[in-house]
């Protein structure tokens, strides 16, 4: 499938071969080959003291929490613990091996267990797979105890049998899906390490993809290339989809998250449940809604985008498709349109209105919306199923059922027409093409959801923006490199990127007390975008001759250094200040200082 990807990751297939024959299979330790410890009595002693005795308090973090469970353990089940979390860390890009190696090391020292770290078993950590996202990091534990019952389920078979089920991926995937709805039922939501297990162990059968959702969405939207009967499972669906494209694509290096399929089915920050891309199939006007710089803009870009694009695979097939890269995205220019709505934005400006025309005559002229319904209507018919995307940005700026007048009822009802007010030959009839898609974006601070006209709301599907820890680390990810490459600045991103998790983590106990709070709540959110300015403050920081040390945003204490201090000073304690004006004002510098407290020490509400 696409073990082929860019990333150096054939010693991590070669880990993964090595845990299905000598762990799984074996009862050997990846990490101390001499050891036994992948067995049935060492995997229900961890049980007993992890699993058994879950740790849910917010106080300490997973390797304080884990230190407690694991205190009473013998060296053994310390072993087989520093095996599961290096089968955990083989994945992930978002962790940098020192700290891969960093949290293994830590755990074995607590049983004065030494560790080599220039040992076989470490050379998976040199790169990883893919970014399964925020989410996993902080989901360690529900992920470990799903990796240790999916161990448990197969090694608690007879060695013959066991040997052959290992040999059998279909039989492998029964199993992990069985254990995987358990895990939704007790924890929620679906382990990632399903999807990651069965493509460490089977690469030739399946993606390397993490998320349930995004594999659905995938399928859906190359859903046409399947040719004969459709198979029932997604994953099998997939391997056909990426057998067809390598058919029209033989000398490509094909991965579902790179150009050009990335584009046909994904558009950043959409949640694992409905896509927004699905949502626009289905009501063809959505709403992307949220606290300001939370990228809802950016993000309605890219829907637009991708809506095109799938269309354009649909009705041109792969082969054309595929082979138009310049002429897609001048299609993709030529149908995408914004307009920016404000307090004096009207009718006349959207729909039509009256003005003076030449000779001093009074005229009807056609607003933004009109004009781009006449120019869709002159189309020729070959082109009357791609889309025209039209981008309301801040739509909640004026009154949107003023600015639509007549042609609000068109929202919902695409077949009838509207006549327009007017005389003589200025009377018009309209109605929405079926090709024209909507996408608003609102910003709650300007109006609530609560004072949205009624039958506004159930012209489109809502789709809430907030703050988002994996659109921040990317965001930071791209400044940085592209900063680094305009200056002089001698540091990679893999040496700040723990200290911009740590950032992010922060941010979000900061957006947690704001959620909380009887004065803000989740509208207020500060978005991901307000906290990547620390990439400007943290590159000027470096550039200054007396500040060249290791730490960038936090010292060995966790305290923050002068870029994050910035940007509370400069950006966030001004934004949060407004925001509370009006309130008793030692209840606001409380509020403000508990804000502070969490976000350059570190301490937890």
């Amino acid at each position: 499938m696409s073990r082929n990807a860019d990333q150096n990751i054939s010693s991590i297939f070669e880990i993964a071969k090595e845990w299905k024959s000598e762990c799984l299979a074996g009862n050997k330790s990846l990490i101390w080959p001499n050891e036994n410890v992948w067995t049935i009595e060492t995997l229900n002693g961890f049980k007993t003291f992890f699993i058994d005795l879950p740790d849910y308090s917010s106080e300490k973090n997973f390797t304080q929490k884990f230190k407690e469970q694991l205190a009473k353990a013998g060296e053994d089940v310390t072993r087989l613990a520093c095996d599961l979390l290096l089968v955990y860390f083989l994945f992930p890009t978002s962790v940098s091996r020192a700290r891969k190696l960093a949290v293994i090391r830590e755990v074995a020292s607590w049983k004065n267990i030494a560790i080599d770290d220039s040992s076989s078993a470490f050379r998976g950590f040199w790169s990883g797979v893919g970014d399964p996202g925020l989410v996993y990091n902080t989901g360690r534990p529900n992920e470990l105890t799903y990796l240790t019952r999916a161990a448990i389920e197969i090694i608690g078979r007879d060695p013959a049998e066991r040997a052959a089920l290992l040999e059998d991926h279909v039989a492998v995937r029964e199993i992990l899906e069985k254990l995987a709805e358990q895990h939704r039922e007790e924890f929620g939501r679906p382990p990632q390490l399903k999807h990651i297990i069965l493509y460490l162990l089977f690469p030739d059968h399946y993606e390397r993809i993490a998320s349930e959702g995004h594999k659905g969405r995938i399928a859906a939207a190359f859903d046409g290339l399947i040719e004969g009967e459709k198979p029932s499972h997604v994953d099998d669906c997939l391997k056909a989809i990426r057998g067809r494209l390598e058919s029209y694509l033989p000398k490509r290096k094909l991965d579902f998250y790179w150009p050009p399929l990335r584009a046909c089915w994904y558009a950043d920050g959409e949640s694992d449940s409905i896509s927004e891309l699905q949502a626009l199939h289905i009501k063809k006007q959505i709403v992307l809604f949220g606290p300001p710089g939370t990228g809802k803009t950016y993000q309605a870009r890219q829907l637009a985008d991708g809506l095109i694009r799938q269309m354009l695979l649909k009705l041109w097939g792969p082969a054309k498709f595929f082979a138009n890269e310049d002429e897609i995205k001048n299609l993709i220019d030529e149908r995408t349109h914004r307009v920016q709505f404000h307090p004096g934005y009207g009718y006349e400006d959207f729909i039509r209105g009256l003005q003076i025309g030449d000779g001093g005559r009074t005229e009807y002229r056609d607003g933004v919306l009109l004009s781009l319904v006449e120019s869709i209507s002159a189309e020729h018919a070959q082109f009357n199923h791609i889309p025209f995307v039209l981008i309301l940005d801040e739509m909640n700026r004026s009154d949107l059922s003023k600015v639509l007048g007549e042609c609000f009822s068109l929202l919902e009802d695409r077949e009838s027409f509207v006549t327009l007010a007017g005389y003589g030959s200025a009377i018009k009839k309209v109605r929405l093409p079926p090709n024209l898609y909507f996408i608003g974006t609102m910003n709650l601070i300007d109006q609530s959801l609560e004072n949205v006209d009624f039958a506004l709301r159930r012209r489109f599907l809502w789709f809430f923006k907030g703050f988002s820890p994996d659109d921040f680390l990317d965001v930071c990810r791209y400044r940085w490199a592209t900063s680094i490459a305009a200056s002089k600045i001698n540091k990679s991103w893999d040496r700040v990127e723990n200290e911009f998790i740590s950032l992010g983590e922060r941010a979000s106990l900061v957006n947690n007390l704001i959620n909380t709070s009887e004065h803000l709540g989740e509208n207020y959110q500060i978005g991901h975008t307000y906290f990547c300015d620390t990439v400007a403050f943290a590159q000027t920081y470096l550039l200054a001759t007396d500040k060249r040390r290791n730490q960038v945003l936090f010292d060995g204490r966790g305290n923050a250094l002068d870029p994050v201090k910035s940007l509370w000073r400069f950006s966030l304690r001004p934004l949060l200040t407004q925001y509370l004006t009006g309130i008793d004002d030692a209840e606001r510098k409380n509020f403000i200082s508990k804000i502070e407290s969490t976000l350059l020490a570190g301490v937890k509400p």
